[in-house]
């Protein structure tokens, strides 16, 4: 027995503390421990104290062996004999297991890092240690505060990206929230993430930071709403903006998309059904021309003739390809020549949605050529909001805006966690040695 107790106090690696008696329950292993001090002086004068009363306390440590592990730490109360000193008793305390608190150092540590890094469920974490999660989350704030804090999490940046998700969606007594994530394009990590999307949240949050780390911005990109680009004035008034390829071709899908829609209903009388002959095509109408083989082609053609008589869906799949071919070439002369050429041949239209597609283009015209001219795009920010979106999965909804900045940013912020042995391996796919 004496050895084992010793072999636990090897594995349990908590100087300091020894090991009483250990049993294993179903459910649980519990270790009951004291600490090795048996000498101790006075917190206040210095005076050898005497030992007043032990009292149990049951701390939640890391599992062991597949089981949740309970620590009951049989502490010590101490007294001071000196009869002046106005410390009377005080308890011990060692700095592996904070003060009041269920769970032990390492443990809320790990709880830390399997909600922020791993993005795992509050909930199922809190279930595996044997604790409610209020516990968890505490715990989760306590150790990840400082981590996303850290004033060298996030560096000097250059590229700066902005796009909006969703936070909370719409109820009878909201409309749909939304957050606003500012994105790091070259070291692709979270900055910040902001409650809603209007210019004046976005104002906000650049008249907070230091307005030297906001010289250092070069580019900024993001979608076509205009909010963003309100609220990057005045701070980013310096900055090159830079609207991203994707939401400047989903602009030209969903004209494609309304125009498609129109001429069907009005043909029809109907929404589009599974025979309707623009219907079959919807998916091959937003297919990139030079992606389309043979097959494509002719189900393409044969749906139009069927379904387009006034050719109306076929001067919108036009547009839609006019402003695709922006995006093929790496030039910015030649990109700005065909855009200009998709802005005039759009203006003189007859569809009325094509016409509205030119005014946006030309509105957007400057910040659409800038992407030819920087190479940036949105392309990292869009990578993120999946982590982002993870996160918000995991927690199966969030009404607390705090707690889901903390937990983005823990997840996809960059955050440097504490660095944990890394066990070898003990299987390879070396071949066996004759040797």
């Amino acid at each position: 027995m004496h050895e084992g107790i010793c072999f636990g106090e090897e594995m349990l690696q908590l100087p300091g503390f020894k090991i009483l008696d250990v049993k294993h329950d179903p459910e649980e292993m519990i270790l009951t421990v004291e600490t090795t001090a048996s000498v101790v002086g006075c917190t206040a004068c210095g005076t050898r104290a005497k030992p007043h009363e032990r009292r149990a306390v049951s701390i939640r440590d890391l599992s062991c062996f597949g089981r949740a592990t309970r620590l009951v730490w049989v502490k010590r109360r101490w007294r001071c004999p000196d009869a002046d000193c106005e410390t009377k008793t005080w308890t011990e305390s060692h700095v592996g297991i904070e003060p009041r608190v269920v769970l032990s150092t390492r443990a809320a540590m790990e709880s830390c890092r399997q909600v922020g890094e791993l993005a795992r469920p509050v909930a199922k974490v809190a279930e595996e240690f044997g604790v409610c999660w209020n516990t968890v989350m505490g715990a989760v704030e306590h150790h990840g505060t400082p981590l996303v804090e850290d004033q060298h999490r996030v560096g000097e940046v250059t590229k700066l990206g902005v796009d909006e998700t969703s936070f909370l969606s719409a109820t009878r007594h909201h409309r749909t929230i939304y957050a606003t994530g500012l994105v790091d394009l070259d070291a692709k990590i979270v900055i910040d993430m902001v409650k809603g999307n209007s210019a004046k949240d976005l104002r906000n949050w650049t008249s907070s930071q230091d307005p030297k780390w906001l010289e250092g911005i070069e580019v900024v990109a993001t979608d076509l709403a205009e909010s963003f680009r309100a609220g990057l004035s005045p701070h980013l008034d310096h900055a090159t903006r830079v609207a991203d390829p994707f939401h400047v071709v989903r602009v030209a899908n969903r004209m494609m998309d309304k125009v498609r829609r129109r001429v069907q209903n009005e043909q029809l009388g109907h929404r589009g059904r599974k025979a309707d002959p623009l219907f079959k095509i919807r998916k091959v109408l937003l297919t990139g021309a030079e992606r389309l083989d043979e097959p494509g082609q002719n189900r393409m053609l044969l749906g139009l003739r069927f379904g387009d008589p006034n050719d109306e869906v076929l001067g919108a799949w036009l547009a839609k390809e006019s402003v695709r071919e922006v995006y093929l070439t790496d030039d910015p002369a030649i990109a700005e020549l065909l855009l200009d050429k998709a802005i005039s041949s759009c203006q003189a239209d007859s569809v009325p949605e094509i016409r509205s597609m030119a005014k946006t283009l030309q509105r957007w015209r400057t910040e659409i050529l800038n992407h030819h001219r920087t190479g940036a795009s949105n392309g990292p920010t869009e990578g993120l909001n999946l982590c982002v979106k993870r996160v918000k999965r995991c927690g199966h909804g969030f009404s607390n805006f705090e707690n889901y900045r903390l937990r983005v940013l823990l997840h996809a912020g960059g955050v440097t966690w504490p660095k944990r042995p890394r066990p070898p391996k003990i299987r390879t796919r070396e071949p066996y040695s004759d040797a």
